[in-house]
């Protein structure tokens, strides 16, 4: 079983699906302009093991296949969104199926959603 299997997304609210999963458990580091001064502000760069793309978190654009041809928010764009805080990750998942560098290398830091409705910072 995959780490993106063991989160469970059937449980929560809204639109959670297979993208996000990935999103929160793959392996992924995402730095921003602190640790890469090439980047532009609001841009992001997203490592993975055998690829690197350029997120630009205002004209929501990533350069990988997913977002260039199926027009929709991959799972690069929704890490950086994870990463900083700018979307909080659903209380319910399983947090030890969480990637651990989750937020890591960025300046704002990641939140997950409690019980009664507000956010906190997320510890990995």
């Amino acid at each position: 079983m995959s780490k993106a299997d063991s989160v469970d997304a059937t449980a929560g609210p809204g639109t959670f699906d297979e993208r996000a999963a990935r999103a929160l458990t793959k392996p992924m580091t995402v730095v921003d302009t602190h640790v890469d001064r090439d980047l532009r502000d609001e841009e992001f760069r997203v490592y993975r093991p055998h690829t690197t793309y350029v997120v630009d978190a205002v004209a929501e654009t990533c350069g990988c296949r997913d977002a260039l041809h199926r027009g929709t928010r991959c799972l690069h764009q929704r890490r950086v969104d994870y990463a900083r805080g700018a979307v909080p990750i659903p209380g319910w998942v399983n947090r030890d199926a969480l990637d651990t560098g989750i937020g890591a290398a960025v300046r704002g830091a990641p939140r997950i959603a409690t019980a009664d409705g507000r956010t906190e910072v997320f510890e990995s």
